[in-house]
């Protein structure tokens, strides 16, 4: 990440995106009106609806792809909603990623009082102070705002249909706050862009999902997302987010700027802390999931049904996929349950 060509990557594919952002204000001081804060409400619930919107709109084309998707065996699997729920989680982590990680590779780069600086302007988190890394920030603040959209329609969602289970809620409730707090102060764009870059492993989880239980015709597909999944699981949720978390801690004392209250600063360091250590808890059982499947697929035993071995079964589903249970409605399995943490986190 330090290599200079990557960074200079980095800066001209996001200069590539060409997304409109607004220019620093030549005078910029730190704004706490109202305007500044319904101009975020505006945008969130803008967000919002967007997400709420393209749900039904999934879930009203979802019959259509009968004749192209094969049935599956779970029967929950086959629900509508339950099938446009993991797509909508698709499109949201590929819009999050495409905002995230280019400035992430610059934040990582850049100075702790950029690493650690609170934008200007809370409306847009423009920065005067730090004109080199205005759309930088911009970015990451507009995909902090599109995560706690998603993240807050989803629960919406998610209640309305039945989807979710007491902890999911809960958890999403911890994010949704964290989120509101990072972004209501245009603050920690470093640590922010960390966290929002674990979605980068939620397509290809939710490919899996998705497509586990549907036959042998898609065995190779999913045992491919199942190991881009665990690789990017490892990369971003394990390594980059415990080196956030560390930083975070060990830069506990200036991370936060004038005027943030005692109690968000606490809690924002506690969850990133918790957090971090969850994606340690949850690993072992991704990880038992995911390896015999990786294993067939490495040794050329991919589509081939061997009742002796159990290397597939059910259709050519291989074993270790179908030892999770139904997700969140299933047994209540062990390598399940992480897959629905991982999922949601």
């Amino acid at each position: 990440l330090k290599c200079s060509s990557l960074l200079a990557f980095a800066q001209c594919a996001w200069s590539a995106m060409d997304l409109h952002f607004a220019p620093a204000p030549a005078i910029a001081p730190r704004s706490d009106d109202e305007s500044a804060r319904w101009e975020i409400i505006g945008a969130f619930a803008r967000w919002t609806s967007f997400w709420v919107v393209l749900f039904y709109v999934l879930g009203f084309t979802m019959p259509c792809l009968a004749g192209w998707i094969l049935q599956s065996s779970k029967a929950h699997e086959n629900n509508r909603h339950w099938a446009a729920r993991n797509v909508l989680g698709i499109v949201h982590a590929v819009i999050v990623c495409g905002l995230i990680l280019p400035p992430l590779v610059i934040m990582l780069n850049a100075p702790d009082n950029v690493r650690f600086g609170a934008a200007d302007f809370l409306g847009t988190c423009a920065s005067a102070t730090y004109p080199d890394y205005n759309r930088t920030g911009q970015a990451i603040a507009l995909g902090g705002l599109v995560f706690s959209a998603f993240i807050f329609a989803d629960v919406v969602i998610s209640m309305l249909h039945g989807l979710a289970t007491l902890d999911y809620y809960v958890h999403h409730a911890v994010f949704l706050v964290a989120g509101v707090i990072i972004r209501g102060h245009c603050m920690l764009p470093l640590n922010a862009a960390i966290l929002l870059s674990m979605e980068a492993s939620t397509p290809f989880l939710n490919f899996m999902l998705l497509f586990r239980n549907r036959g042998p015709r898609y065995t190779f597909a999913v045992r491919v997302t199942g190991i881009l999944f665990v690789v990017l699981f490892v990369a971003f949720r394990l390594a980059l987010n415990t080196y956030g978390a560390i930083l975070l801690w060990r830069s506990r004392d200036f991370a936060y700027p004038d005027g943030v209250p005692r109690w968000q600063s606490m809690f924002l360091l506690g969850a990133v802390q918790v957090g971090s250590a969850l994606q340690f808890y949850w690993f072992p059982a991704i990880a038992k999931t995911f390896g015999k499947g990786i294993l067939e697929l490495f040794s050329g035993s991919a589509g081939k049904t061997s009742s002796k071995n159990g290397s597939t079964a059910n259709g050519g589903r291989p074993a270790g996929m179908e030892k999770a249970a139904d997700s969140r409605k299933g047994n209540g399995s062990r390598s399940e349950e992480g897959l629905s943490k991982a999922k949601v986190s």
